[in-house]
């Protein structure tokens, strides 16, 4: 009887995740890529902002209104880019671990390993 890599496979994969393995490695070095880029983007507008505040003699750490309205700007875009890393981090590294235990289960895997040699045509 021969077997299939399914079978071959001590860890079984039984919610059916492995084949959503690589869409969701995808997606989490994009979401990390792409919010790590909004906050460096959103701390420098921040540091920018304070810098030009900062010119006419007042402090952004000022208890006034206006430093405070000025120093929540950012507040939400800083929020959900960090929101973004984390998710996207969480799924990277899920998304690896899942694939490395289940590295034994590579569909179109034959188990026939051809060498150097046996390629070069020798």
């Amino acid at each position: 009887m021969e077997t299939t890599p399914a079978d071959a496979s001590p860890a079984a994969d039984h919610w059916g995740i492995s084949r959503y393995t690589r869409p969701l490695l995808i997606l989490g070095i994009v979401l990390a890529t792409v919010s790590a880029v909004l906050l460096f983007i959103v701390i420098g507008l921040d540091a920018f902002t304070a810098t030009v505040y900062s010119v006419g003699g007042k402090s952004i750490n000022d208890a006034t209104p206006e430093a405070e309205a000025l120093r929540d700007q950012y507040l939400g875009a800083r929020i959900a880019a960090i929101l973004g890393l984390v998710i996207g981090g969480v799924l990277l590294i899920g998304s690896l671990v899942v694939m490395y235990l289940n590295r034994s289960r590579q569909n179109g895997d034959d188990g026939d390993d051809l060498s150097f040699d046996e390629l070069a045509g020798e």
